[in-house]
């Protein structure tokens, strides 16, 4: 007990270390001069506005829309500055126009000109986006800095799988491609506030794959922290969970420990769940705390207010069902779902033909990897209301379960080739 008292209040110190270092990093992005920005900056804004605030990729296919009202907002907030620097950096400005959208008031005030604007602020969250954008509109438009994501995101996925290979996890390659299918990749390259969370998570994995032989369970615990810490700091919640689940399968069926000993995965299930929830909540916390203590505003009651409000429990008319059905509703591919319980039946009888075959050693890590692979159902329950209004792009929680089902189903089949 008094191990785990000692590393909880570690990875505690660790975020608190973390908010100092976001906010310096936030300050230090301001340092970029506004004007550097601006002609790069207008042409995003007219691409923006062209493209409206629900385009589709595939105008048919709901997977594929994009949010141009968020990435109009962290454009927005990106580019504007006051003469109260301390606000623009933790209250996290933006020019407002009327009763119209962050998108539409950024294009009016900076391609027609309009001077009939207000400042609002948005400080519940680090958007710590602006530290790539600010540097990035000095040189590119938003067109341009799309096909800059595409090509990492791209190199990033090939680097990932050669990784898979490399190591000998070539059972992990069907898995993570079917789910990088399923995130739509033509929406990943050209939404900005999609990308976060598939970087982390993606890069999350990779250190687990790549850095296992130096991972103990402390370190894997500090990764885990890591993970949250960045989530968020970077995310504006979308589908902050992938980043746990996705890594957290991953090392489930890459370490041999884990398929022996029900025990030890139990245990790492709950603290590097643990350990992600302490950085995320933390250094999501510990915004609203500088934000309260260094400027005019109460920021902390505001948070309070919103998760209240967005966690849907607080309100008549919302609905765990609804929330649940929504989100599978944005699929928009009744296919993908009739293939993934063809998947689940396939699994049910591999896991039936490999218990005849080994006993019950099969199914501890089935069984863990099925239980992380429900995370989203956690995750749409405690997020109702955010979840149901913005389903539009919270379904993507679901590639965890996707995920989940492909890996168990590859981890049983390689025993029954290994056995056969």
């Amino acid at each position: 007990m008094k191990e785990t008292a000692k590393l909880f209040l570690k990875e505690i110190l660790i975020v608190a270390i973390g908010a100092v270092v976001g906010v310096m990093a936030l300050a230090a992005t301001y340092l970029v001069p506004q004007n550097r920005m601006k002609d790069n900056a207008w042409e995003s804004a007219i691409l923006m506005h062209r493209e409206g605030l629900g385009s589709f990729m595939w105008p048919t296919v709901k997977m594929t829309q994009l949010d141009g009202y968020t990435d109009g907002l962290m454009l927005n907030t990106a580019y504007t500055e006051t003469d109260d620097g301390i606000r623009d950096i933790l209250l996290d400005t933006r020019v407002q126009v009327g009763g119209i959208n962050p998108m539409e008031s950024f294009y009016e005030m900076i391609a027609l000109e309009n001077k009939d604007y207000s400042v609002e602020t948005y400080g519940r969250y680090w958007h710590g986006y602006q530290i790539l954008w600010r540097p990035l509109l000095c040189f590119f438009n938003y067109g341009e800095i799309r096909q800059i994501n595409m090509a990492i995101q791209l190199a990033l996925v090939f680097a990932f799988l050669y990784l898979l290979f490399s190591t000998g996890e070539k059972a992990l390659v069907i898995p993570f491609f079917g789910m990088y299918l399923f995130l739509t990749p033509l929406s990943l390259f050209s939404s900005m506030q999609f990308s976060p969370c598939f970087y982390l998570m993606l890069l999350a994995s990779m250190a687990l794959v790549g850095l296992r032989a130096h991972l103990n369970d402390t370190r894997r615990n500090y990764l885990f922290l890591l993970t949250g810490i960045l989530t968020a700091f970077f995310d504006l919640l979308t589908y902050p969970f992938v980043t746990l689940g996705i890594p957290l399968i991953t090392y489930l069926a890459i370490d041999q420990e884990c398929r022996e000993n029900w025990k030890k995965s139990i245990k790492d299930i709950i603290f590097h769940t643990i350990s992600w929830g302490i950085g995320y909540v933390g250094m999501w916390g510990a915004k609203w705390v500088a934000a309260s203590v260094l400027t005019d505003e109460n920021v902390i009651m505001d948070a309070v207010n919103q998760v209240k409000f967005r966690s849907g429990h607080y309100e008549k008319g919302r609905s765990f069902a609804t929330t649940l059905w929504l989100n599978f509703d944005a699929c928009n591919m009744k296919s993908s779902w009739a293939v993934l319980i063809c998947l689940a039946l396939l699994l049910l009888v591999c896991v039936i033909i490999n218990f005849r075959r080994n006993g019950i050693q099969v199914f501890p890590v089935t069984a863990w990897i099925l239980l992380v692979a429900l995370y989203p159902f956690l995750w749409y329950y405690l997020t109702m209301h955010h979840s149901s209004d913005n389903s539009y792009f919270t379904w993507r929680e679901f590639s965890i379960c996707v995920y989940g089902i492909l890996t168990a189903l590859s981890v049983n089949a390689g025993l029954s080739r290994k056995n056969t």
